[in-house]
């Protein structure tokens, strides 16, 4: 089974930067832009990185990632 992964970033630019950086492509890491994307999982991986606590419901984004146990690595 593939592991779910995304990057939380504040920007597209520091998206794509961190995806880079990490040597994966788009299919393989999504832009973490909302709550709901994280339904239904079961312990993805998100990358935070740069802006990412000024997006508007970041509060919510962290409140389901701990729902579905996400693993969070600080980049």
């Amino acid at each position: 089974m593939n592991q779910t992964i995304f990057i939380l970033a504040g920007t597209s630019r520091e998206y794509t930067a961190a995806r880079q950086d990490l040597k994966l492509t788009p299919p393989q890491a999504r832009w973490l832009t909302g709550a709901s994307l994280l339904k239904g999982l079961l312990g993805p991986v998100v990358y935070r990185i740069g802006t990412w606590r000024t997006l508007m419901r970041f509060e919510a984004m962290e409140a389901a990632m701990a729902e579905v146990k996400a693993q969070i690595i600080d980049l």
